[in-house]
């Protein structure tokens, strides 16, 4: 089987093969809408609400409200993340979605609301690579389509900027002192990426995420994320970003 796959494989044009050694998948296997998850609870949660679900390579597709969409998995961090991006973009997928977790910068926010990102601070060391460092811009009708599925729901969400960084044991009182002054409300680890590459590549890409901690109001990570409102945030999160990824017009 495994020699038929690696045939298989070499027959398939480059940017088909490089779909296939990332994703585990040919580029057709693959949704137009994708929602993007970093962590295992984000995915398995996101897989349980799809109907019809078939698992290909490292990427699951299905139904969500009779709509086609792909979950896939990028694993923690901007450098995988941006890995992820550009397969998708060879597949030649048109909106993505981020669903996960992310860290609060705002005493007024609980564990368990959801950040709407509307720009994302270049804080990690991928997107150097693509963009000068600051600020990136998340595609606003998938923003304001996040907030208006939030909003009809009833469920408490924020809309601003969030910080994204690589290392989740350094996120120091000057990080986060620089982070507030910049005026971000969040604090996660993957949609500065999403934002650069998907925005270089004419991918609408938004990102909703559920409340995990707060360190401002004492609120740690690691003494908040097994709590029940954190992982009811993290079923709306997901809910909202299905939910968005099937209304969006593509």
């Amino acid at each position: 089987m495994l020699k038929y796959a690696i045939r298989l494989a070499r027959l398939l044009p480059r940017e088909a093969r490089m779909v296939y050694a990332i994703l585990g998948c040919r580029p057709g296997k693959v949704e137009k809408r994708v929602l993007l998850t970093a962590t295992k609870i984000a995915t398995q949660r996101a897989v349980q609400m799809l109907e019809r679900v078939e698992e290909r390579g490292e990427t699951f597709r299905g139904y969500y409200e009779g709509v086609p969409v792909s979950v896939v998995p990028t694993g923690i961090g901007c450098p995988a993340t941006a890995v992820v991006v550009e397969a998708l973009q060879m597949a030649r997928v048109r909106a993505i979605v981020r669903s996960d977790f992310a860290g609060a910068l705002r005493r007024n926010i609980r564990l368990g609301d959801l950040l709407v990102a509307d720009k994302a601070y270049t804080g990690d060391g991928t997107t150097k690579h693509y963009v000068k460092e600051g600020f990136v811009e998340g595609d606003r009708s998938i923003t304001q389509l996040l907030s208006k599925c939030a909003s009809e729901r009833n469920i408490r969400f924020h809309v601003g900027h969030v910080w994204t960084t690589d290392a989740l044991f350094r996120e120091t009182k000057e990080l986060l002192e620089e982070a507030i002054g910049l005026e971000c409300i969040g604090i996660d680890m993957e949609t500065s990426a999403l934002f650069t590459v998907g925005g270089i590549h004419g991918i609408k890409c938004g990102s909703i995420m559920s409340v995990s901690d707060n360190p401002i109001a004492g609120k740690h990570l690691f003494n908040s994320i097994t709590k029940k409102e954190v992982f009811e945030g993290l079923d709306l999160a997901v809910s909202v970003g299905l939910e968005a990824l099937s209304r969006i017009s593509i």
